[in-house]
């Protein structure tokens, strides 16, 4: 525990995934709300989450591809921007906007996408980083306390929906009011938009680059120098 609570860069990781979680939570919960509250279209509430499924699927696809364009650092702060800003977006669109719903979703989707397999190999890293520092490897504890991370904020997310429907006056199964509206809107919407620029800022904390990593590989794998002589 000490080792990984010296250990930066895993910091940042942990609060990242949590922050991560928050933002995909809060919007995979009230997509239903959205739909049957605020646009009236409880049947498509099913294609709705059938695209941003298919979405993320693709985006986690094309991480390889991605990470050939810029390190995976840089990369996830470009990504979690685009949902910030796509999710600002989506607040401005009007209930008979279907399509465009559709489109915004699907694009937040293959943005979120790559963000597991980033942050998980980033994770790899930071075991390496940790070992680097302290010459023992955590990578158990390391894997572990990240899907702990994510737990927390799934549950932190759910109850935070909770939290702010309530007080806006939400009734299930009945027409809300304009306030309720409002706030399945935002939950929808400017809320995870907030917790993606958060994490942007998380992100732009970590300190493992390229450079560094390279440092780190050399320190602990040393390239085998010894030549073997051979006589006739």
């Amino acid at each position: 525990m000490r080792d990984l609570l010296s250990n930066k860069p895993w910091l940042v990781l942990f609060s990242l995934a949590l922050i991560i979680m928050l933002t995909i939570t809060l919007r995979a919960s009230t997509g239903t709300f959205y739909f049957k509250y605020y646009v009236g279209r409880e049947d498509l509430i099913g294609s709705f989450t059938a695209t941003y499924m298919m979405a993320l699927a693709i985006g986690a696809a094309s991480t390889p591809l991605l990470t050939k364009l810029m390190d995976k650092r840089r990369l996830l702060i470009t990504l979690m921007t685009c949902v910030a800003i796509l999710c600002c977006g989506f607040y401005f669109i009007a209930p008979e906007q279907i399509v465009l719903m559709f489109v915004m979703q699907a694009l937040i989707g293959f943005c979120l996408g790559p963000k597991s397999p980033l942050v998980f190999s980033m994770y790899a890293d930071t075991a390496d980083y940790g070992q680097y520092q302290h010459g023992r490897r955590a990578t158990a504890m390391i894997f572990s306390a990240a899907a702990f991370s994510q737990k927390l904020g799934g549950a932190i997310a759910g109850a935070m929906m909770g939290w702010i429907l309530s007080s806006m006056g939400y009734v299930a199964n009945q027409q809300q009011s304009s306030d309720s509206q409002l706030g399945i809107v935002l939950l929808n919407t400017l809320i995870p938009a907030i917790f993606a620029i958060i994490a942007v800022w998380v992100i732009s904390r970590y300190s493992l680059n390229e450079q560094k990593m390279q440092q780190v590989n050399q320190a602990l794998y040393p390239p085998n120098n010894s030549s073997v002589s051979s006589s006739s």
